[in-house]
């Protein structure tokens, strides 16, 4: 067994629902080519963080987390990539959080943007890249407190 399979087998069936949700929801929230204010997406609410850094906001999740009102939720956030081909793409990050749990499970979405109508172009929807794609370096939750 791969050590990503075993990951995997960790998440519970209530993160994993979660987390497809999530993307689903992220997606849906994307209007252009900027950078998204980091959301979390919980059983209970949905929080749109206002911080400055990713940074910060996984520890404001933390915190709600170590609370205990919440068992499990989402940060979703959004970024860019150069692959090693120089090829620039958009991705989704989810990053999975879950109450006893000491590592946050990480999944990736690429997309193309969507772009409006132009001038010089027709309007084009937001496109999604691939699937879901489990990131197998987590973070540790003492790393980030």
């Amino acid at each position: 067994m791969t050590e990503q399979s075993k990951a995997l087998e960790n998440i519970s069936e209530e993160l994993l629902t979660l987390i497809r949700a999530s993307v689903e929801m992220g997606l849906a929230s994307i209007e252009g080519d900027e950078d998204m204010t980091p959301i979390f997406n919980n059983p209970i609410s949905i929080i749109v963080l206002d911080t400055k850094t990713i940074e910060e906001a996984r520890a404001t999740v933390q915190k709600v987390i170590q609370s205990g009102t919440i068992e499990r939720g989402v940060l979703i956030y959004n970024g860019r990539v150069t692959l090693p081909t120089g090829e620039r793409h958009r991705l989704l990050l989810l990053e999975g959080y879950e109450s006893g749990q000491d590592t946050i499970v990480r999944f990736n979405q690429y997309y193309r943007p969507p772009v409006k109508a132009g001038f010089f172009g027709k309007k084009r929807p937001l496109e999604r890249i691939g699937r879901l794609k489990f990131m197998p370096a987590s973070i540790k939750v003492k790393e980030i407190q």
